[in-house]
Protein backbone atom coordinates (compact mmCIF):
# COMPACT_ATOMS: atom_id res chain seq x y z
CA UNK A 1 0.00 0.00 0.00
CA UNK A 2 2.81 2.37 0.90
CA UNK A 3 4.58 1.55 -2.33
CA UNK A 4 1.32 2.04 -4.24
CA UNK A 5 0.81 5.36 -2.50
CA UNK A 6 4.37 6.43 -3.24
CA UNK A 7 3.90 5.50 -6.88
CA UNK A 8 0.62 7.38 -7.00
CA UNK A 9 2.18 10.44 -5.40
CA UNK A 10 5.13 10.23 -7.80
CA UNK A 11 2.77 9.99 -10.73
CA UNK A 12 0.76 12.99 -9.55
CA UNK A 13 3.92 15.04 -9.01
CA UNK A 14 5.24 14.05 -12.42
CA UNK A 15 1.87 14.83 -14.03
CA UNK A 16 1.72 18.24 -12.34
CA UNK A 17 5.24 19.04 -13.45
CA UNK A 18 4.40 18.13 -17.03
CA UNK A 19 1.17 20.14 -16.87
CA UNK A 20 2.96 23.22 -15.54
CA UNK A 21 5.69 22.81 -18.13
CA UNK A 22 3.14 22.39 -20.89
CA UNK A 23 1.17 25.36 -19.65
CA UNK A 24 4.25 27.56 -19.57
CA UNK A 25 5.19 26.40 -23.02
CA UNK A 26 1.71 27.16 -24.35
CA UNK A 27 1.65 30.63 -22.84
CA UNK A 28 5.08 31.43 -24.08
CA UNK A 29 4.02 30.31 -27.53
CA UNK A 30 0.86 32.28 -27.17
CA UNK A 31 2.88 35.26 -26.11
CA UNK A 32 5.28 34.83 -28.88
CA UNK A 33 2.35 34.50 -31.27
CA UNK A 34 0.99 37.63 -29.74
CA UNK A 35 4.37 39.16 -30.17
CA UNK A 36 4.48 37.64 -33.56
CA UNK A 37 1.19 39.35 -33.84
CA UNK A 38 3.28 42.23 -32.74
CA UNK A 39 4.05 42.30 -36.38
CA UNK A 40 0.50 43.36 -36.51
CA UNK A 41 1.54 46.03 -34.14
CA UNK A 42 4.52 46.20 -36.34
CA UNK A 43 1.62 46.41 -38.70
CA UNK A 44 1.44 49.76 -37.16
CA UNK A 45 3.00 50.13 -40.51
CA UNK A 46 -0.73 50.01 -41.20
CA UNK A 47 -0.87 52.90 -38.87
CA UNK A 48 2.21 53.90 -40.69
CA UNK A 49 -0.43 53.54 -43.31
CA UNK A 50 -1.31 56.81 -41.86
CA UNK A 51 0.38 57.49 -45.10
CA UNK A 52 -3.28 57.22 -45.84
CA UNK A 53 -3.76 59.76 -43.27
CA UNK A 54 -0.79 61.17 -45.04
CA UNK A 55 -3.32 60.82 -47.72
CA UNK A 56 -4.55 63.74 -45.81
CA UNK A 57 -3.24 64.97 -49.07
CA UNK A 58 -6.79 64.22 -49.82
CA UNK A 59 -7.59 66.65 -47.16
CA UNK A 60 -4.75 68.41 -48.73
CA UNK A 61 -7.21 68.15 -51.52
CA UNK A 62 -8.64 71.00 -49.70
CA UNK A 63 -7.04 72.50 -52.71
CA UNK A 64 -10.60 71.96 -53.72
CA UNK A 65 -11.33 74.51 -51.13
CA UNK A 66 -8.37 76.24 -52.48
CA UNK A 67 -10.73 76.64 -55.32
CA UNK A 68 -12.87 78.52 -52.82
CA UNK A 69 -15.35 80.43 -54.89
CA UNK A 70 -14.01 78.40 -57.56
CA UNK A 71 -15.15 75.69 -55.11
CA UNK A 72 -17.75 74.11 -57.25
CA UNK A 73 -16.46 76.23 -60.04
CA UNK A 74 -13.26 74.24 -60.24
CA UNK A 75 -15.14 71.11 -61.20
CA UNK A 76 -17.75 73.02 -63.22
CA UNK A 77 -15.25 75.31 -64.90
CA UNK A 78 -15.36 79.11 -65.32
CA UNK A 79 -18.34 80.83 -66.88
CA UNK A 80 -16.29 81.86 -69.93
CA UNK A 81 -12.72 81.82 -71.17
CA UNK A 82 -12.93 85.42 -72.37
CA UNK A 83 -10.46 87.69 -70.58
CA UNK A 84 -11.89 88.58 -67.14
CA UNK A 85 -10.63 92.16 -67.39
CA UNK A 86 -12.29 92.93 -70.71
CA UNK A 87 -14.89 95.70 -70.52
CA UNK A 88 -18.26 94.53 -71.83
CA UNK A 89 -18.71 97.69 -73.89
CA UNK A 90 -15.57 96.84 -75.88
CA UNK A 91 -16.52 93.27 -76.82
CA UNK A 92 -16.90 92.50 -80.50
CA UNK A 93 -20.20 91.09 -81.77
CA UNK A 94 -18.64 87.62 -81.86
CA UNK A 95 -17.31 87.93 -78.30
CA UNK A 96 -20.68 89.14 -76.99
CA UNK A 97 -22.37 86.17 -78.66
CA UNK A 98 -19.78 83.84 -77.12
CA UNK A 99 -20.36 85.33 -73.66
CA UNK A 100 -24.09 84.72 -74.01
CA UNK A 101 -23.58 81.16 -75.22
CA UNK A 102 -21.00 80.44 -72.50
CA UNK A 103 -23.41 81.71 -69.84
CA UNK A 104 -26.17 79.29 -70.84
CA UNK A 105 -23.62 76.48 -71.10
CA UNK A 106 -22.57 77.31 -67.52
CA UNK A 107 -26.19 77.07 -66.37
CA UNK A 108 -26.33 73.66 -68.04
CA UNK A 109 -23.23 72.47 -66.17
CA UNK A 110 -24.01 73.93 -62.77
CA UNK A 111 -27.79 73.37 -62.54
CA UNK A 112 -29.19 69.86 -62.66
CA UNK A 113 -31.66 68.98 -65.42
CA UNK A 114 -34.03 67.83 -62.66
CA UNK A 115 -34.04 71.31 -61.08
CA UNK A 116 -34.46 73.07 -64.43
CA UNK A 117 -37.33 70.82 -65.49
CA UNK A 118 -39.03 70.94 -62.11
CA UNK A 119 -39.06 74.73 -62.44
CA UNK A 120 -40.43 74.62 -65.97
CA UNK A 121 -43.14 72.21 -64.83
CA UNK A 122 -44.16 74.43 -61.91
CA UNK A 123 -44.25 77.58 -64.04
CA UNK A 124 -46.37 75.80 -66.64
CA UNK A 125 -48.64 74.52 -63.88
CA UNK A 126 -49.11 78.04 -62.59
CA UNK A 127 -49.99 79.41 -66.02
CA UNK A 128 -52.32 76.53 -66.90
CA UNK A 129 -55.09 77.73 -64.56
CA UNK A 130 -55.83 74.14 -63.54
CA UNK A 131 -59.15 73.97 -61.66
CA UNK A 132 -58.02 71.25 -59.23
CA UNK A 133 -54.80 70.24 -57.48
CA UNK A 134 -54.85 66.93 -59.35
CA UNK A 135 -54.99 68.74 -62.70
CA UNK A 136 -52.28 71.16 -61.57
CA UNK A 137 -50.01 68.22 -60.69
CA UNK A 138 -50.74 66.52 -64.03
CA UNK A 139 -49.98 69.68 -66.02
CA UNK A 140 -46.77 70.24 -64.07
CA UNK A 141 -45.64 66.63 -64.53
CA UNK A 142 -46.38 66.68 -68.27
CA UNK A 143 -44.19 69.74 -68.82
CA UNK A 144 -41.47 68.40 -66.51
CA UNK A 145 -41.31 65.09 -68.40
CA UNK A 146 -41.20 66.81 -71.80
CA UNK A 147 -38.38 69.03 -70.54
CA UNK A 148 -36.35 66.03 -69.33
CA UNK A 149 -36.65 64.44 -72.77
CA UNK A 150 -35.79 67.60 -74.72
CA UNK A 151 -32.33 68.83 -75.67
CA UNK A 152 -30.76 72.02 -74.29
CA UNK A 153 -32.51 75.23 -75.32
CA UNK A 154 -30.86 77.77 -77.59
CA UNK A 155 -28.99 80.65 -75.97
CA UNK A 156 -30.61 83.99 -76.68
CA UNK A 157 -29.33 87.34 -75.43
CA UNK A 158 -29.90 90.88 -76.60
CA UNK A 159 -27.07 93.20 -77.60
CA UNK A 160 -24.96 94.58 -74.77
CA UNK A 161 -25.83 98.25 -74.17
CA UNK A 162 -23.28 100.95 -74.77
CA UNK A 163 -21.70 102.48 -72.84
CA UNK A 164 -21.16 99.56 -70.48
CA UNK A 165 -18.19 99.74 -68.13
CA UNK A 166 -18.73 96.39 -66.35
CA UNK A 167 -16.10 93.71 -66.92
CA UNK A 168 -16.40 90.10 -68.03
CA UNK A 169 -15.46 89.10 -64.46
CA UNK A 170 -18.43 91.07 -63.03
CA UNK A 171 -20.75 89.59 -65.63
CA UNK A 172 -19.48 86.09 -64.82
CA UNK A 173 -20.05 86.64 -61.08
CA UNK A 174 -23.69 87.49 -61.81
CA UNK A 175 -24.14 84.32 -63.88
CA UNK A 176 -22.54 82.10 -61.23
CA UNK A 177 -24.58 83.70 -58.42
CA UNK A 178 -27.78 83.22 -60.39
CA UNK A 179 -27.04 79.52 -60.86
CA UNK A 180 -26.48 79.06 -57.11
CA UNK A 181 -29.58 81.04 -56.14
CA UNK A 182 -31.75 79.17 -58.66
CA UNK A 183 -30.74 75.71 -57.42
CA UNK A 184 -31.36 76.70 -53.81
CA UNK A 185 -34.74 78.32 -54.52
CA UNK A 186 -36.10 75.50 -56.68
CA UNK A 187 -35.06 72.83 -54.18
CA UNK A 188 -37.33 74.55 -51.64
CA UNK A 189 -40.42 74.46 -53.88
CA UNK A 190 -43.02 71.69 -53.96
CA UNK A 191 -42.51 68.94 -56.55
CA UNK A 192 -44.90 68.35 -59.46
CA UNK A 193 -46.18 65.26 -57.64
CA UNK A 194 -47.18 67.20 -54.52
CA UNK A 195 -47.81 70.80 -55.65
CA UNK A 196 -51.15 72.32 -54.72
CA UNK A 197 -52.74 75.68 -55.43
CA UNK A 198 -51.52 76.82 -52.04
CA UNK A 199 -47.91 76.34 -53.23
CA UNK A 200 -48.27 78.55 -56.29
CA UNK A 201 -47.65 81.75 -54.36
CA UNK A 202 -44.07 80.64 -53.68
CA UNK A 203 -43.57 79.85 -57.38
CA UNK A 204 -44.87 83.29 -58.37
CA UNK A 205 -42.74 84.94 -55.70
CA UNK A 206 -39.50 83.40 -56.98
CA UNK A 207 -40.34 84.04 -60.63
CA UNK A 208 -40.43 87.77 -59.84
CA UNK A 209 -37.72 87.85 -57.16
CA UNK A 210 -34.82 90.28 -57.47
CA UNK A 211 -31.62 89.01 -59.05
CA UNK A 212 -28.53 88.48 -56.84
CA UNK A 213 -26.64 91.56 -55.64
CA UNK A 214 -23.86 90.98 -58.18
CA UNK A 215 -26.42 91.25 -60.99
CA UNK A 216 -28.00 94.37 -59.51
CA UNK A 217 -24.56 96.02 -59.37
CA UNK A 218 -23.99 95.01 -62.97
CA UNK A 219 -27.26 96.62 -63.98
CA UNK A 220 -25.98 99.94 -62.61
CA UNK A 221 -22.80 99.94 -64.73
CA UNK A 222 -24.47 98.33 -67.72
CA UNK A 223 -28.04 99.65 -67.68
CA UNK A 224 -30.48 97.71 -69.81
CA UNK A 225 -28.25 94.63 -70.22
CA UNK A 226 -30.26 91.57 -71.26
CA UNK A 227 -28.79 89.11 -68.76
CA UNK A 228 -29.16 85.36 -69.25
CA UNK A 229 -31.23 83.74 -66.47
CA UNK A 230 -32.04 80.12 -65.64
CA UNK A 231 -35.62 81.14 -64.79
CA UNK A 232 -36.57 81.43 -68.46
Amino acid sequence: MRNGSNELVSALVLGSTMLVTASCADFSKGASAGTGGGSAVGGAVGTGGSVNAGGAKSTGGSSNNGGAATGGATAIGPVTNLSATKVLGTLTTAEAAQLCSDSYAYFGRSISAAATCKWKGLVFGVSSSAPTDAMLQANCATKETACMQAGPSNATCGDLPSPCTATVAEYSACIADQATAFSQAVSGLASCATVTHADLEAVWAYSGAALPASCQALDITCTGADLPTPRN
